[in-house]
């Protein structure tokens, strides 16, 4: 039997990704602020600019280590829905999980997505503003890299948990897109989602996650970009869950 902390989570989270996400409010303001799941409240917590929480849920321990993050983009809310129901989904059914950890940061761009705007709340472009060797201020990259603290709470991920490959949900162009070692994922979570595999977005990204994390410090990371920008399409939902349960349980396959 599940104990009653247990049950108010999972009915937080399926709250938050089944019903109509609230019109510019966080979606997981309904479950436990703060916590992260199988560890203890973190300190501290890490806030927007706007004095938002910055949270991250953790599942299992050890290796292979994935993160998964959405909403640097407030205007990309289909990302977030995705991020919450896979928070739903890892908490209801631990054995999803598998071997190792599973980071997820849902929502890394509040203050975007209390205006539904891509921005963060300085007009800054979060996926212009990492320290990537190609970062130049251009396309609202914000006056130096890392200047913001949104960004700066998405680099700690990356020093604390060391993951081992990356998912970064985005929307609309429905793709899988791909930076550092990660054809090979890239191809099997096509072929998991349905979305066509795509290379080269068609424009420039200086600064961007990809960039840095994937071209720079050589982990493979996917770019996931959902069809809807508003809203996933109820038939699809279950498809993107497994897709991002694929990329952890893939995690000790050949990359390239």
């Amino acid at each position: 039997m599940r104990s009653p902390a247990k049950t108010s989570l999972a009915a937080g989270f399926l709250l938050a990704a089944c019903a109509t996400l609230p019109a510019r409010r966080d979606p997981l303001e309904t479950t436990v602020a703060g916590v992260a799941v199988g560890s203890a409240p973190e300190r501290n917590a890490p806030a927007s600019i706007e004095g938002r929480p910055l949270r991250h849920w953790v599942f299992g321990s050890g290796l292979p280590v994935t993160l998964v993050f959405a909403g640097i983009h407030g205007s990309e809310r289909s990302s977030v829905e995705l991020a919450v129901r896979f928070l739903e989904v890892l908490d209801g059914d631990p054995d999803s999980l598998g071997r190792g950890m599973i980071v997820v940061a849902p929502l890394v761009n509040p203050d975007g997505y209390e205006r539904g705007e891509r921005w963060n709340a300085r007009g800054v472009d979060l996926n212009r503003n990492f320290p990537a060797w190609n970062w130049d201020g251009s396309s609202r990259g914000g006056p130096e890299p890392a200047s913001e603290p949104e960004t700066r709470f998405v680099l700690r991920l990356l020093e604390r948990f060391r993951p081992t490959r990356i998912v970064s949900v985005h929307a609309p162009l429905a793709c899988v897109n791909w930076d550092g070692p990660a054809r090979r994922l890239a191809r099997a979570l096509s072929q998991e989602s349905g979305l066509p595999r795509r290379e080269d977005i068609g424009y420039p990204t200086p600064g961007s996650f990809g960039s840095y994390a994937g071209r720079q410090l050589g982990i493979p990371t996917i770019t996931l970009e959902l069809p809807e920008r508003d809203r996933v399409a109820p038939e699809r939902l279950p498809r993107l869950v497994r897709t991002l349960l694929l990329a952890h349980h893939g995690a000790r396959a050949p990359l390239l």
